[in-house]
């Protein structure tokens, strides 16, 4: 077989094999993609439920071992807005008060508690060939209590 020849059998050889590749470095490129948006989205929310609790721990506490009500609206708006008035853009469009958790604070003794903000947010995948259900991306933050205690009067 002469060189010429060989060539001329061996035309397209590269086409065929870029199509043979092609959906394989499409599904790798997606997950990559995919899995970078959810880190990102999960960083967003671990910054901000550290500045929920950060913003808990100075707050306000009653004797009876549950989070002020104002404090912890305070501590939603601060998760889901940024701010404590509860008002400019959200961190996350989809991200609602309702899914902070703030439950009741762990009393080690009379003069150290703990304080805990958590959120359950519902991450929604982009490329559903890659991520074909919606995950719950949940980071809880967990400090000690240096605010002040509120007795009955």
């Amino acid at each position: 077989m002469s060189k010429k020849t060989r060539l001329k059998s061996e035309r397209g050889a590269e086409l065929i094999e870029f199509a043979l590749v092609l959906p394989l470095m499409l599904f790798f490129c997606l997950g990559v993609i995919e899995f970078g948006r959810a880190y990102y989205t999960y960083n967003i929310l671990s910054k901000a439920v550290r500045d929920g609790a950060r913003f808990l721990s100075t707050g306000i506490v009653t004797s009876t071992g549950t989070v002020n009500a104002t404090t912890a609206t305070r501590t939603r708006s601060v998760v889901v807005y940024g701010n404590t008035t509860g008002s400019g853009t959200k961190i996350l469009p989809d991200l609602l008060a309702s899914q902070v958790n703030i439950p009741a604070p762990t009393v080690v003794s009379g003069s150290e508690q703990y304080v805990t903000v958590g959120v359950s947010y519902p991450y929604v995948p982009l490329f559903r060939v890659v991520m074909p259900a919606t995950i719950t991306l949940s980071p809880k933050v967990t400090m000690i209590f240096v605010g002040s205690i509120q007795f009955p009067s």
